[in-house]
């Protein structure tokens, strides 16, 4: 019986599609559509987003992807978005983006830590974290010592487009 391999759905771009809806991008380039207004009753602070369109029509990506904010007080988790929401495609994502989910997801396969995977290569913790989260160029260097510590074999291909 294969384990479930937790995952965190990190979101790279977002934006308002209407007053109750927005599309959120994923780091492994699925997109995700979510009405907002499902939440009014949960959070009725929610309601102001279609009440004041011209206040929230920008919404943030959070530090890490973790989530979404329009302001200080009013904020949506990027899992809540992941699991809610209605998937209308997928995008290739960019190479970064594409590297930080699969090193995410081997790391987590194996249950390993970033913590682990730093002791174990001697690449920063902080370094690792950058990586997954798409916000760093390692060297193909870094990226094989990054498997070799996850006891894989880093496999680099070109593909036509």
């Amino acid at each position: 019986m294969k384990e479930h391999i937790y995952m965190t759905h990190r979101i790279v771009e977002v934006k308002m599609l209407d007053k109750t809806c927005i599309s959120a991008e994923f780091q492994n380039g699925v997109v995700k559509e979510y009405d907002l207004s499902k939440l009014y009753s949960i959070y009725p602070q929610f309601i102001e987003i279609e009440k004041n369109m011209h206040k929230f029509q920008s919404p943030k990506v959070d530090e890490g992807g973790y989530g979404i904010s329009w302001d200080d007080e009013l904020d949506l988790d990027a899992e809540e978005i992941w699991e809610n929401g209605i998937e209308k495609g997928v995008k290739e994502p960019d190479v970064c983006h594409a590297l930080a989910y699969n090193l995410l997801y081997a790391r987590n396969s194996i249950g390993m830590t970033q913590r682990q995977l730093a002791e174990i290569t001697g690449i920063y913790q902080a370094d690792i974290s950058k990586i997954e989260r798409g916000l760093a160029n390692p060297s193909l260097s870094t990226i094989n010592r990054l498997a070799d510590g996850m006891g894989m074999k880093l496999r680099i291909e070109f593909v036509s487009i």
